[in-house]
């Protein structure tokens, strides 16, 4: 006997809200602390230099802590079984930047330089201070591991790729590309996960005060950064480089989680839950830390800092929605 349309509606209704209740619970949590942040902003509740005091201690106290920590507690086989994640994020953020760079210098005609942060544009997603904590909210503690690992690829690739760049076509000086280099590796978001994976290796515990610290000192990144988010957002115009971001955040938005897609589900062999992770990191706005290298070389700095803005509004609903199609996965 036919169902009838009624409980068929009911049903499906149902589903969906099944299906949404997490993503739900997940995103409205973290962008409402992206709203907090926002709205002290604005109000002069926080001034720009409390501003700058907080995101300096997430960037060289928190999310250091909170990068070691999610590698320190994975299981060696799992880093080391992560060769094809990895080359997944990789090609995917350098396939979408290659897009940007394509769609600036060829078809724009716009000079290498502006090409070149165009593409960083396109592609560097904000995973470590919105992804790890939006990933562990939404898919529990085991989701550290990979977006901390994802966050080191885009970091490390990105910024070394764009800085070998930029030193190239802005500043052709000797040694312009070494010291840019070192800098990436030195970064916070690099050597905690090499430390990290170096004491998982070689099976090295560490004491239990440590232990406490590094695991409370991790606890305030995630609040904190998102809240850091809000307060860049709340400083930045959008009237000067409206025109001009919005062919790099569609970039950013769609082209590079279809890409992630694509690479984790169809090429490569990774682990669904991996795969999963990559993807929703994939989809992320553009990571602010662009905005340092526009300041730096003094390029495209109202259209960067706008993309940063139109992104981060738009990625309410963008990664809402990946998370709603993978959330069958």
């Amino acid at each position: 006997m036919a169902e009838p349309a009624d409980d068929r509606r009911g049903t499906l209704a149902l589903r969906l809200g099944s299906t949404l209740d997490p993503v739900a619970g997940a995103v409205l949590p973290v962008f409402g602390l992206v709203a907090c942040g926002y709205l002290a902003g604005r109000a002069g509740l926080v001034t720009q230099a409390s501003s700058a005091a907080l995101n300096q201690f997430v960037y060289a106290f928190a999310l250091p802590a909170m990068l070691f920590i999610a590698v320190y507690r994975g299981s060696l086989d799992e880093i080391l079984s992560s060769g094809g994640f990895v080359g997944a994020v990789i090609l995917a953020t350098v396939g979408t930047a290659l897009a940007g760079f394509a769609l600036s210098h060829f078809a724009a005609g716009a000079p290498p330089a502006e090409s070149t942060l165009r593409a960083l544009n396109a592609s560097f997603a904000n995973t470590g201070y919105l992804g790890i904590p939006l990933v562990t909210m939404a898919y529990g503690e085991r989701a550290a591991l990979p977006a901390a690992l994802a966050t080191v690829a885009t970091n490390f690739v990105s910024f070394a790729l764009a800085i070998v760049c930029l030193e190239l076509f802005v500043n052709p000086h000797r040694g312009g590309v070494r010291r840019a280099l070192l800098g990436v590796v030195r970064s916070p978001l690099i050597w905690p996960v090499v430390l990290a994976i170096f004491f998982v290796g070689f099976e090295i515990g560490l004491p239990l005060p440590v232990d406490r610290f590094a695991t409370l000192l991790a606890a305030a990144a995630g609040p904190c950064a998102l809240f850091a988010i809000g307060l860049f957002v709340s400083q930045l115009s959008i009237r000067a480089g409206a025109a001009a971001s919005w062919q790099s955040s569609v970039l950013k938005l769609a082209l590079h989680p279809i890409l992630m897609a694509l690479l984790a589900y169809q090429v490569f062999a990774i682990d669904p839950f991996w795969a999963k992770i990559a993807v929703v990191c994939a989809s992320l706005p553009l990571g602010a830390t662009a905005f340092v290298l526009a300041q730096r070389y003094r390029l495209l700095e109202a259209e960067t800092s706008t993309g940063a803005v139109v992104s981060t509004v738009a990625s309410v609903l963008t990664v809402s929605l990946v998370m709603a199609l993978l959330a069958s996965r």
